[in-house]
């Protein structure tokens, strides 16, 4: 019934933009040597986990050894 009632909805989806503004998190591109990109690969795999998720632990990670974050 709650699909229904939302297919049948006249609200139009929101944009692009505006779920991103939403979101609680950004993204970003970043360029990685291929011999980074394939530990990543091997460590994601080991641990079961995606390389965007294991790559977003180990930035979050080095960040809180540096400083603390706010």
């Amino acid at each position: 019934q709650e699909l229904q009632q939302r297919l049948a909805s006249t609200e139009p989806a929101p944009s692009t933009a505006a779920v991103a503004d939403a979101a609680s998190s950004e993204r970003i591109n970043v360029t990685l040597p291929r011999g980074v990109m394939d530990d990543l690969k091997r460590h994601a795999l080991e641990e079961g986990r995606s390389c965007g998720n294991l790559a977003a632990f180990l930035v979050e990670d080095a960040l809180r050894r540096h400083r603390p974050l706010s």
